[in-house]
């Protein structure tokens, strides 16, 4: 597309769809869908360090990876066109289109966007090699955030990483976002701790839920399981904790790599 056609396709998603509120992605000729200078672009560098560094024979080029609540499709879009063969999962139709926008200006036919819940993820899209988990299981609730962990551990040959909230004992870690005190849940006989986050007030359309881009497309309430028992989750299901990122700015909202035993 020329500079020109860029822009106006631009402007029409916009239109249809609204502005682009998280991921800015170029467009080519010093374009972006958010003009702000690739502000995200050091969360794929950042990623994709930690794909190298756990699994440095991996070659982009014969990997799928899934990008799930794929958002406006960063992580997407930017592996596929690293050479990956990826797949970005999403439930709000508004993200969908405009990540698609954008995959057709790069025209990556490497690259799949797929309308789901992450609480079911469809049993076609088969397994990945690398699975991506950014900012998307604090938005579950319990008991859907243990099976979460367990799905997307069973369809990952590699590694796992999980970008969270996590529920900590001390209280003094939440700077900006406050959940509930520490909670004891249980499930088929086993009990987990977590707090409880607020995603939508009683009483909340289901259309305006839908239309609160950054929140959980239905629940009410998500569950920011204890960091523990995420490890001890992964660990079941053939998992180990390969390197713990720390987050600087949020301390409760870490990177986790998993990498699959053997």
């Amino acid at each position: 597309m020329t500079p020109d056609q860029i822009l106006a396709e631009r402007a029409k998603v916009i239109a249809e769809h609204g502005e682009w509120t998280a991921h800015d992605l170029d467009l080519g000729h010093g374009i972006s869908t958010r003009d702000l200078g690739l502000a995200q672009q050091w969360r794929v560098d950042f990623f994709n360090d930690v794909i190298r560094k756990h699994s440095p024979g991996l070659s982009y080029d014969r990997t799928r990876m899934l990008d799930l609540a794929c958002l406006e499709g960063l992580f997407t879009i930017e592996f596929a066109r690293m050479g990956a063969s990826t797949v970005g999962l999403e439930i709000r139709d508004a993200h969908l289109e405009k990540a698609r926008f954008v995959q057709r200006v790069h025209q990556l036919a490497r690259c799949q966007f797929v309308k789901g819940d992450v609480r079911r993820i469809p049993a076609e899209l088969g397994q990945f090699d690398v699975i991506i988990c950014a900012g998307i299981l604090y938005h579950l609730d319990f008991p859907d955030c243990v099976h979460f962990l367990k799905d997307i551990a069973a369809r990952s040959t590699d590694l796992v990483i999980v970008d969270s909230c996590f529920g900590y004992d001390d209280q003094s870690l939440y700077t900006v976002h406050k959940p509930s005190e520490m909670r004891t849940f249980e499930l088929d006989g086993r009990k987990f701790r977590g707090r409880v986050y607020l995603e939508h007030v009683e009483g909340t359309s289901d259309q305006d839920k839908a239309g609160n881009l950054w929140g959980s497309i239905d629940n009410n309430y998500a569950t920011w399981l204890d960091e523990r028992d995420a490890v001890s989750i992964m660990g079941e299901a053939g998992f180990a904790l390969a390197e713990r990122y720390p987050n600087p700015e949020l301390p409760y909202r870490p990177t986790l790599a998993f990498k699959r035993k053997g």
